[in-house]
């Protein structure tokens, strides 16, 4: 294994795709505190027993939240640093695509839907990592976020 990264990382959007196989790479390449969140249950769980499986050496840490709601962020950031005491790396990839009609057809309620998760809530994940993150001894960072775009 070829050790890139270190210490834990936090992944929201974590129960597939891209999420799913950023937690795998991380896993491969160095962490070994993974918290994966996602707001299916059923889907989070079976992804976190999945890479319990492939990588016995990593903790991984499940959280259950929705990036819509700020105390949920709030007491997933909290869940995380009392299980790792610390936060290094955060990849903010949860989001959503909506009905997968063209913009200009969706109704303002859709709309703000999507970037309710796809913007505020990487607003509201990196508010309470940075609020971690910048009073820590040393801070390895890199913030992403994958939103899903709506067909145009």
């Amino acid at each position: 294994m070829t050790v890139l990264l270190r210490g834990s990382a936090f992944i929201t959007g974590a129960a597939s795709g891209i999420g799913q196989q950023t937690a795998i790479a991380f896993a491969q390449h160095g962490v070994t505190k993974l918290a994966l969140a996602d707001i299916n249950q059923d889907a989070l769980s079976i992804s976190a027993g999945s890479l319990k499986k492939q990588f016995p050496h990593v903790h991984i840490l499940p959280v259950h939240l929705n990036v819509r709601d700020s105390t949920q962020v709030k007491e997933g950031i909290a869940k995380i640093i009392g299980e790792f005491g610390r936060l290094d790396i955060a990849v903010n990839n949860a989001g959503i695509s909506g009905s997968g009609r063209k913009t200009h057809e969706l109704e303002d309620d859709e709309w703000l839907g999507i970037l309710d998760v796809n913007l505020q809530g990487v607003y509201r994940c990196q508010k309470e990592e940075l609020d971690v993150m910048v009073n820590q001894e040393y801070v390895w960072a890199p913030r992403y976020n994958e939103s899903k775009w709506l067909k145009s």
